[in-house]
């Protein structure tokens, strides 16, 4: 899971195969498929088929924005890599580390290098499709309106007073705002929106998770409303060798580290269920991520592989 995560683990084979070390397992370097979920839904789609190979052919059949299936996608991708072997889903594994930019700027406000990874909050993540009825901008009455736009705004406005907490732990975000025709002159007879909703404790996160659907529902006015969940997880602790190999390391190096909890779901959840799992965090600067400007200094990244 990204670029950090996956040169790290080519420079720690390569350096132990340089140094002539015999390892008691053979060493995988994994470059998971779709971990972010911004082409198909859900993430983390490689490692949880892994740790549940009989979600293959649901998975295959999730399609992307233009249509074309993780199936297609997976065979284009198979055809430029012509080296490619097939291995076995829920293969045994002895342990799994994965190493990460932080997301979040805790370590850079404590002055730390490395962060040992506790666990990772659950989440739950929803598509709220809103429908109305295109109309003339100009010549339709307030009352003969359904405009999907503006219940999906009541749907949105309503649900960041739900999910706000006083002590700024819970996580809400409407990352996908989609609505159509997108006409200036017509009134938006559908709107597409996503809801992220995070938190570590999992029975919050289930009931305020679960008020979501009714909330909608009752906001929807003249216009219709449908729900989908289409990824749920609840909250993975590490513990166990893993976590003791990152924090005996850092302390042999002299490295400044600290324990936390990470906000980002990684594929690390799934291999948890697996074997010892653990994560190593990086600071990056004031906390910027999946965005041009995330920045994590050679230094760091070098302490962290």
């Amino acid at each position: 899971d990204g670029a950090f995560g996956v040169l790290a683990a080519l420079e720690a084979v390569q350096a132990i195969a340089e140094a002539g070390i015999a390892t008691r397992h053979p060493i995988d370097v994994a470059n998971w498929t779709n971990e972010e979920g911004g082409r198909f839904v859900p993430g983390v789609m490689g490692s949880q088929v892994y740790r549940f190979p009989e979600q293959l052919p649901r998975m295959l059949a999730v399609k992307d924005a233009a249509g074309i299936s993780l199936a297609e996608g997976l065979a284009d991708a198979k055809a430029a890599l012509p080296k490619w072997q097939p291995r076995a889903l829920k293969a045994p594994v002895a342990a799994f580390l994965e190493a990460h930019i932080e997301q979040g700027s805790i370590l850079e406000d404590a002055g730390k290098v490395i962060g040992i990874v506790s666990s990772i909050q659950g989440s739950r993540k929803f598509f709220v499709d809103v429908r109305g009825e295109e109309a003339h901008a100009g010549t339709t009455p307030r009352r003969r309106r359904k405009d999907a736009l503006l219940a999906a705004v009541a749907m949105v406005g309503a649900l960041e007073r739900l999910l706000t907490d006083q002590d700024d732990v819970l996580r809400f975000t409407v990352g996908r705002f989609v609505t159509s025709p997108g006409a200036p002159s017509v009134i938006p007879g559908q709107v597409h929106f996503s809801i992220d909703f995070r938190h570590p404790d999992d029975a919050l996160r289930q009931r305020l998770g679960d008020q979501v659907g009714p909330l909608c529902q009752a906001l929807a006015g003249p216009c219709t409303v449908a729900v989908h969940e289409p990824q749920a997880s609840e909250t993975v602790p590490f513990a166990g060798a893993a976590v003791e190999a990152v924090r005996n390391a850092a302390k042999r190096l002299g490295l400044p580290a600290m324990e936390l909890y990470s906000g980002a779901g990684h594929d690390a959840r799934n291999l948890a269920y697996l074997c010892p799992t653990a994560m190593v965090f990086v600071p990056c600067e004031k906390g910027i991520s999946h965005n041009e400007a995330e920045n994590a200094t050679a230094a760091d990244l070098a302490a962290a592989a």
